[in-house]
C-alpha cells in the first residue's frame, strides 16, 4: 500500500511500490490511473508520454501517447502546432537526462518559445520536469508538469524512474512488435553477475559500491553494467534497471 507524502517520505520505496503496479498493468488504463494518483505524492498536475516529431508535418494526435493536460491547453497547443516549437520537446533531443522545464534554453529569436512558455504559464503549467528517452528510431518523451514542483533528489530520482517505467510498459502493451521482439526466441540474456550487479543499482548503488559488496574491481562491474544495457537496449543506468524489472529479470 502507498502512503500519502510526509516529511520523511521515501520516495524510493514509493516509487519501487509504483512502478511495481504498472508492471502489473494490462492496458494503457491502468497506467494512466498510477500516474494519476502519482500526482498527489510527487507535486505534478499533469503529465505526458510522446514523442517528439520526426516531420514538420506532424501533429500532436499523432505523436502524444498518453496525457493528462488541461482541454484547453491541449487544443490550443495541437491547433498552434506548438509541438514544432516548443523549448522543452526541442531540447530533449539534445538531453539524454532529466531537465527541469526552466533549464531548456530559447534564443533571442524564438518568440514563439516564449509564447508557450508564456502562455503555460498562464494556465499554471509553470514548472515541470521532463525525462527524454533516446532510441535509435526517435526521441520519447515523459514530462510532468505544475504550478510549482518541489522535487528534492530522491524524489526526482524516483520520478525519472517512474517516467521510464510508464513508457516501456505502456508501449510494451501497444506495440505488437515489441511484443514479438519480447517473446522471440535467442533474445540476449543477462549472465548472474550482470544480474547481481543490476539489483545493486537498483537499490541505488553506485557502481564502485557495488565492486566493493561483490569484491570485484570497479571495471569489472561496469562492464557487467554496460554488457547488460546493451543486451537489453537500455540508454543509461535508471533505463537498464528500468528494462530488468520490466522483464522480470531483477524484482
Amino acid at each position: 500500500m502507498i502512503k500519502a507524502p510526509g516529511a520523511m517520505t521515501n520516495f524510493t520505496q514509493i516509487s519501487f511500490d509504483l512502478i511495481s503496479e504498472i508492471k502489473q498493468s494490462n492496458c494503457a488504463d491502468q497506467i494512466y490511473s498510477i500516474l494519476d494518483k502519482s500526482a498527489n505524492i510527487f507535486g505534478y498536475n499533469t503529465f505526458v508520454i510522446a514523442e517528439a516529431p520526426l516531420k514538420s508535418r506532424d501533429m500532436l494526435q499523432d505523436r502524444l501517447m498518453l496525457a493528462r493536460w488541461p482541454e484547453q491547453w491541449s487544443d490550443r497547443y495541437g491547433e498552434q502546432g506548438y509541438i514544432h516549437h516548443d523549448p522543452v520537446v526541442a531540447h530533449t533531443r539534445r538531453m539524454t537526462g532529466p531537465f527541469r522545464w526552466s533549464e531548456a534554453p530559447i534564443g533571442r529569436d524564438e518568440r514563439l518559445a516564449r509564447i508557450i512558455m508564456g502562455e503555460a504559464s498562464e494556465i499554471g503549467l509553470r514548472d515541470g520536469y521532463c525525462i527524454p528517452i533516446q532510441d535509435l528510431t526517435c526521441t520519447r518523451i515523459v514530462s510532468f508538469g505544475g504550478s510549482h514542483l518541489e522535487l528534492p533528489d530522491q524524489a526526482a530520482s524516483g520520478l525519472h524512474m517512474l517516467g521510464i517505467y510508464a513508457d516501456l510498459t505502456f508501449r510494451a502493451l501497444t506495440s505488437a512488435a515489441a511484443k514479438r521482439r519480447e517473446a522471440g526466441p535467442g533474445a540476449p540474456r543477462c549472465s548472474p553477475r550482470e544480474i547481481e550487479c543490476i539489483k545493486w543499482a537498483a537499490a541505488g548503488k553506485t557502481g564502485w559500491e557495488t565492486s566493493e559488496i561483490l569484491s570485484l574491481s570497479h571495471r569489472t562491474v561496469e562492464s557487467y553494467l554496460n554488457t547488460a544495457a546493451q543486451k537489453l537496449g537500455a540508454a543509461n543506468r535508471v533505463h537498464l534497471v528500468a528494462q530488468a524489472l520490466r522483464q522480470g529479470i531483477i524484482d
